[in-house]
């Protein structure tokens, strides 16, 4: 059976296990009714959507190369809560829009 830990501190939320199950999948996130689930090895962490203070699509870099460096943008969604800020590293440009309209932002 999975484990569900809530990544904001006093923050958690009901009945995790049905959530996930019926949450959204959007690439190896995970979006619910009440939270957005990271893959953590064999459990999964949470953000509980109660939490989220704002929501932006934004893109991070990645180097990549030896010889030759190579710079590359990637998509990526930042969610604040009043416990920091989390980022979603995504592999395509359309999951950030997906995710933004899962959380309803």
């Amino acid at each position: 059976m999975a484990k569900y830990t809530s990544l904001v501190p006093g923050v958690g939320i009901e009945n995790a296990a049905e959530d996930f199950r019926s949450a959204l999948k959007i690439e190896q996130y995970r979006v619910g009714r009440q939270a957005v689930y990271l893959p953590a090895g064999f459990r999964w962490e949470y953000i509980p959507l109660s939490a989220v203070v704002s929501a932006d699509g934004s893109h991070r870099s990645v180097t990549a190369g030896h010889c030759v460096t190579v710079t590359e943008r990637k998509p990526a969604v930042v969610l604040i809560t009043d416990a920091g800020s989390f980022t979603l590293n995504l592999d395509k440009a359309e999951s950030v829009q997906r995710i933004l309209d899962a959380l309803g932002k």
